[in-house]
Formats: C-alpha cells, sequence, structure tokens
C-alpha cells in the first residue's frame, strides 16, 4: 500500500490530519526525491529568472504583485499552501457582528495578510525588510483591502509587543543558518524559528490560535518541541505532498483549551 500511498500524494493530494499528537510534515524517501529532481530541476531553471524582477502571482483566486528581494509565494510554494488554508480554513471562521484582530508574522508580499482580511480580520502585519513592507503595502490596495491592513516595519514580535490577537499566522524560513545574500533571509535564519516560538503565546489571546506552516526540509521536530515548551498545544491540520518534500499546516493553542 506504501507505493500506492505516494503514488496519490505526488499528483496533488492534501490530507487533513487533525490529531491530538503532532507529528512532523512525514519524510520522502531518498527514491522519491530522486524520481522527482529532474523535474525539479527544470522548474527551477524556468522559474530562477523571476526571482531577479517584479512579476504578478495569482493565489486563491487574487493578484499579487512580488517586488524583487522578496519572498514568492509561489515560487517557494509554502506561501501559496499556507494562504489557501488561511482563505478556507474554518478556524477563521466569525460570529456574526464580532470584530477580531489577525497578526501576520514576516508577512513578505503580503499574501497571508490579505487572505486573512478577506475572511473579514483587522490585521497587522510586520516584516523586517522594508522592501517586503512597500511590497505587502500594494498587495492591501491592489486587493482592496488596505482599510483592514496595517503594515508596519519591524523584527518579528517587537512592533506589537503590547498587543493581543484572536489569530497570528506565519511563514518563516526553514533552514537553520546565516543567509549568505538579501535574497535568502526569507527562507534560511539562524534563529527566528526559536524567536518566534518563544514569543509567540505573548501576542496570543487566551482562546486564540496561531496558524503556520512546516516542511520536511529544515528542522520541523525542533519548531514543534518548542512551540510545546512554550505553553502551546499544537496540532496537524493538514499536509501534502510536493514530491522533493512534504508540507504540513498547523493550529497551536494556549495549552488547556
Amino acid at each position: 500500500m506504501q507505493p500506492l500511498r505516494l503514488h496519490l500524494q505526488d499528483i496533488g493530494m492534501t490530507i487533513a490530519t487533525p490529531c491530538r499528537s503532532t507529528p512532523a510534515p512525514p519524510p520522502v524517501s531518498a527514491l522519491v526525491r530522486a524520481l522527482c529532481e529532474p523535474w525539479m530541476f527544470y522548474k527551477r531553471t524556468i522559474l530562477r529568472p523571476r526571482l531577479s524582477r517584479a512579476v504578478f502571482e495569482r493565489v486563491n483566486g487574487r493578484q499579487f504583485v512580488v517586488w524583487p528581494g522578496v519572498l514568492n509565494p509561489v515560487i517557494f510554494r509554502a506561501g501559496r499552501y499556507l494562504a489557501e488554508f488561511i482563505g478556507e480554513t474554518a478556524y477563521l471562521n466569525m460570529s456574526s457582528g464580532v470584530a477580531r484582530s489577525a497578526l501576520d508574522v514576516g508577512t513578505g508580499c503580503g499574501v497571508l495578510a490579505v487572505l486573512a482580511a478577506t475572511r473579514g480580520y483587522q490585521v497587522t502585519a510586520v516584516d523586517i525588510d522594508p522592501r517586503a513592507v512597500s511590497c505587502a503595502r500594494a498587495n492591501a490596495i491592489l486587493n482592496r483591502v488596505e482599510d483592514r491592513i496595517c503594515v508596519i516595519e519591524g523584527d518579528l514580535f517587537a512592533p506589537v509587543q503590547d498587543r493581543k490577537f484572536d489569530v497570528v499566522v506565519f511563514n518563516l524560513p526553514f533552514f537553520r543558518g546565516s543567509p549568505r545574500a538579501p535574497s535568502e533571509r526569507a527562507w534560511k535564519s539562524p534563529a527566528v524559528n526559536d524567536r518566534c516560538a518563544a514569543g509567540l503565546a505573548s501576542v496570543l489571546k487566551s482562546d486564540g490560535v496561531a496558524l503556520f506552516v512546516l516542511s520536511s526540509h529544515g528542522d520541523p521536530q525542533r519548531m514543534l518541541a518548542r512551540l510545546i515548551r512554550a505553553g502551546l498545544a499544537v496540532e496537524r491540520a493538514t499536509w501534502h505532498h510536493f514530491g522533493v518534500e512534504t508540507m504540513a499546516t498547523y493550529a497551536a493553542r494556549h495549552q488547556g483549551l
């Protein structure tokens, strides 16, 4: 049965897996990675030039402009995967007439902030990169939700340390290490995930939820362990097989809820 399961996932199956434990994204076998590598090499060759110029991408039926140097949510796919989840998940359902707040940490081009705003949330989006701040503001205007999104330049939770939110969303770097170029900062960092895990509970309301994505690349087990150590209960919501890697969406809440 295992080869059949992998084949179905490789062609695009997303599996909903709410569970009491907190499994990491399933690993990908060396054989499957090797079989997918020629296709991934072709994709990288075709898509890499798009990173050096401003481009438009379509996510969840909406247009987004992506400046050079800002993480492209389609080329790097984790952004689109989480954005589509945010656009549809019941975690963001709201009671009629109740105003709710959301925080997008490391907003990049603002794709998560825009999708949360379309669900009715008042969103604060934070990014340390001035290019990302400019890009996110442009996409709020492009998608006509600028009245529901406030984009702030700053480092993680520093600009909002005295506030708490109903929802926190983030797609932070998967890989540990120092970026060798500014373009690597969005997917490689020495400690940003550790810092996020340590500070997340402080900005999350008592009944709030944090939604995020992890990849089988990097060290997802470390992030999950850090969140649990910080007093959060984490469950995996969905996972998806992309051939060379798997990704999973997660929901984290204060323990005891």
